[in-house]
């Protein structure tokens, strides 16, 4: 009698987790962002955004490993403007860990205004720089928690557009949609 009622059961498809570990608030919001528009509509797939809350590369790889769950990928976004030798022993960690890493360069303000067509990577400038560029030209300082400010600027057409020619973007995107997985 036992063995019949389970025969009948549905088995449910289990749902692909990601762990997306960005560097700081700043890249918490923007993941938040592009989840909404590429996460949130893919039913076979979980998505959990942390902030690391600034700090060295490697220190943002080693809290994301050491980050309470099963994942089926752990996604971790940082930014180059560090010593070369913090973004070594991140890409290290990194890749013995097997976590994913995505490097802004050198920062992610540089990466936004690259989406907006606004500038190109000037090799001298500093990631503060682009951050009051970002900040005086699109979405100031006190806003920039704020996801609604992020659908303003950045709408899917944009978006799905740049990631053609933005690696960073589109293997982010790419992990949202879990194409990456595969």
């Amino acid at each position: 009698m036992l063995k019949r009622k389970y025969q009948n059961k549905k088995w449910k498809k289990q749902k692909r987790t990601i762990l997306f570990y960005g560097e700081g608030a700043d890249e918490d919001v923007f993941l938040r962002y592009l989840n909404t528009i590429y996460g949130k509509h893919n039913i076979n797939l979980r998505i959990k955004i942390k902030n690391g809350s600034g700090g060295a590369p490697d220190m943002v790889v080693k809290k994301a490993i050491n980050y309470y769950g099963d994942f089926d990928a752990r996604v971790v976004i940082i930014d180059t403007d560090r010593p070369k030798i913090e973004i070594e022993a991140a890409r290290k960690m990194a890749k013995d860990s097997g976590v994913f890493l995505i490097e802004n360069n050198p920062c992610l303000e540089a990466l936004l205004l690259r989406i907006l067509n606004v500038g190109k990577i000037i090799k001298n400038k500093k990631s503060e720089y682009y951050k009051k560029e970002f900040e005086k030209g699109h979405i100031c300082e006190r806003k920039r928690c704020n996801v609604d400010e992020y659908k303003k600027i950045f709408p899917k057409n944009i978006l799905d557009n740049k990631r053609k020619e933005i690696e960073e973007l589109n293997k982010i995107i790419g992990f949202m949609e879990s194409k990456k997985l595969k």
